[in-house]
């Protein structure tokens, strides 16, 4: 049995606890009783997001708002605003919504968010023959050859022609065939021109580029799966007699 003052001492100690007890819930009851109803967890920018600029996770964070502050088109989940495109500026605390994200339409009207990172697009004429009579479609590969006169040296000090036919580029992807609609609408290409895309480092631009400006080009339709790539030889056209007659059946 507690004596003297220690019993009061205890008999204090618990009204304190009840005390502070009924306090915490009375607090939790008025929380309850302000807190706004049908919360929503949105994403949102925590700095500032570039145009054109891939969002990473540093950039984004997740808060909970009133429904009724919460825009129709917010994204509520990070994974589905990390790793994408924004295609405009987002401002510091402004919610993410979807139609400021790359969507499929934004692929389909703008040929760049469609080029490979440290890829460029390059558009080449073609013809029924040397661009396999259309067969070529977007996401399909390609190689090229190019055929170019190339100037040698002679024994006489002048310099003479020879045709070169060289496989120029190998396992290339085609990214469009055809114009922008919009500008054979307003006719700002030739009527009847013809182009395909593709989709090259700039190291293979360059001699993509001389041997159009300076030659002829011939696409070859590559199988999907074939990854493959040949070393050749330049082939001219004295190297038709090295060739070895084909034989048939009589």
């Amino acid at each position: 049995m507690l004596k003297g003052s220690r019993k009061y001492w205890f008999i204090a100690l618990l009204f304190g606890l009840a005390a502070g007890l009924a306090f915490y819930r009375y607090l939790q009851d008025v929380k309850e009783l302000y807190r706004p109803d049908n919360l929503i967890q949105v994403v949102r920018a925590r700095e500032a997001i570039s145009k054109d600029s891939v969002i990473n996770e540093e950039q984004v964070e997740i808060a909970t708002l009133p429904a009724k502050y919460v825009h129709p088109d917010a994204l509520v989940k990070e994974n589905a605003v990390i790793g994408k495109i924004a295609t405009s500026n987002i401002s510091p605390g402004e919610e993410i919504l979807k139609g400021r994200l790359l969507s499929a339409q934004d692929s389909e009207h703008r040929l760049a968010y469609t080029i490979p990172v440290s890829k460029r697009a390059v558009s080449i004429p073609i013809d029924n023959i040397n661009g396999v009579s259309g067969f070529i479609e977007v996401g399909d590969r390609v190689d090229i050859i190019g055929t170019i006169d190339i100037p040698l040296p002679t024994t006489q000090g002048h310099e003479t022609m020879r045709t070169y036919s060289i496989l120029t580029l190998q396992d290339i992807e085609v990214l469009a065939v055809g114009e922008n609609p919009d500008l054979a609408v307003n006719q700002k290409n030739p009527v009847g021109a013809k182009t395909i895309t593709l989709s090259v480092s700039l190291q293979e631009a360059q001699p993509l580029v001389l041997a159009s400006e300076r030659g002829k080009l011939r696409l070859l339709l590559r199988h999907p799966v074939d990854k493959s790539r040949a070393v050749l030889t330049p082939f001219q056209l004295q190297d038709f007699l090295a060739q070895s007659p084909v034989s048939g059946n009589p």
